[in-house]
């Protein structure tokens, strides 16, 4: 799990605990900045991670000498005002499933997430896009 998304908002939203009890790993950012993320998630095998819309923005428009290919597609919890089109089709190309989850994430962590169903696969990539959107 790379940490990207505050832990004021109610402890991480409640992902630390989560990855303790998963015996899961922490991977640590002094800064949110495209290469630092791109190198933790190559050099480290990261699976997940949460953040905020911005950080996607960040992520897909980085340079490509910031950019770094990698094997797994990474899982990005992001919460607030659904991300745009635009940026959801972004971070698919870049290996990126974004999820978008909701709850008052000051206070608690995600209470409703927005499933994704399995037949929605097969659509064409913009109808895809359009329906996580």
């Amino acid at each position: 799990y790379l940490w990207t998304l505050p832990m004021f908002h109610c402890n991480g939203w409640c992902f630390p605990w989560t990855l303790a009890v998963q015996a899961g790993t922490h991977v640590c950012l002094r800064w949110v900045r495209p290469k630092p993320i791109y190198d933790a998630i190559a050099d480290h095998g990261v699976t997940h991670l949460c953040g905020a819309p911005v950080v996607m923005s960040v992520l897909i428009n980085a340079s490509d000498e910031d950019k770094r290919q990698f094997p797994q597609t990474v899982t990005f919890n992001t919460a607030a005002a659904p991300p745009p089109e635009a940026v959801l089709s972004g971070m698919a190309d870049a290996g990126f499933a974004v999820t978008h989850l909701y709850g008052l994430t000051e206070t608690y962590g995600p209470a409703v997430v927005n499933e994704w169903h399995g037949e929605w696969d097969g659509l064409e990539k913009g109808l895809r896009v359009a329906r996580k959107a």
